[in-house]
């Protein structure tokens, strides 16, 4: 059994909230009122870009189409969050049960969401998991480190004082999305991998370690590192 006491960094949206389906229907249904992008073409940019936060997503789509506009992207962006933020999403049923125990064996819980700080608050409170973590950081591209990736890990390492190569042992990324298994690998931290429908490969080819169905899987996986 592993004694490590781990940085466990979870991803939010599609992780521990059940919000992706009514998020990612949001992004291609305003593609496609306003500028007839087929839902072909959005959905599968929105899963490839998943994790990075809805800007991101719109410009691939923008450039896929040659519609590239950093003042459109924008809009897009505000109207977007507009719509998404008076979605109330659920947690996934085992999420809770599972952070609780992880808690009560000596891990170090976080949240790095390519949300925005304010969403990401509001949801972890209204969910009522707010207080199970040490971090609760979203995504500000206007503000130094404040981006899932390099910026969170250099938070997360001030806030536990870990230089690098600690984070690295002790730290494990459970996400969704593709971006999240990227910084992750980047990282040298170890990949965890949700599978959500049939993105097993997908997640894997991006640097995903491990991949779980369920996050009730995670402390068996955490004993046998």
């Amino acid at each position: 059994m592993s004694l490590t006491k781990r940085v466990l960094i979870f991803d939010l949206d599609g992780t521990l909230l059940d919000s992706m389906g009514p998020h990612s229907d949001v992004f291609c249904r305003m593609l496609w009122e306003r500028h007839g992008v087929p839902e072909s073409i959005s959905r599968p940019i929105y899963v490839r870009e998943m994790g990075k936060g809805p800007r991101p997503q719109f410009v691939a789509v923008l450039k896929a189409r040659e519609l590239m506009d950093d003042a459109l992207a924008d809009q897009l962006t505000a109207d977007y969050w507009e719509v998404a933020e008076a979605f109330r999403p659920s947690l996934f049923p085992e999420t809770i049960w599972t952070l609780e125990s992880l808690r009560r064996q000596g891990h170090t819980l976080i949240i790095s969401s390519g949300g925005r700080p304010e969403f990401v608050l509001r949801n972890t409170r209204s969910t009522g998991i707010e207080h199970l973590f040490r971090l609760v950081l979203g995504s500000d591209p206007g503000v130094r480190d404040m981006a899932k990736g390099p910026g969170h890990f250099r938070l997360i390492r001030e806030a536990l004082g870990l230089d690098a190569a600690e984070l690295r042992i002790r730290g494990v990324f459970v996400g969704d999305g593709v971006y999240d298994m990227q910084v992750a690998s980047d990282a040298g931290i170890l990949a965890v991998g949700r599978l959500t429908g049939d993105n097993g490969e997908t997640l894997r080819d991006a640097g995903a370690d491990h991949l779980i169905e369920s996050l009730r899987e995670l402390e068996g996986l955490l004993e046998a590192l």
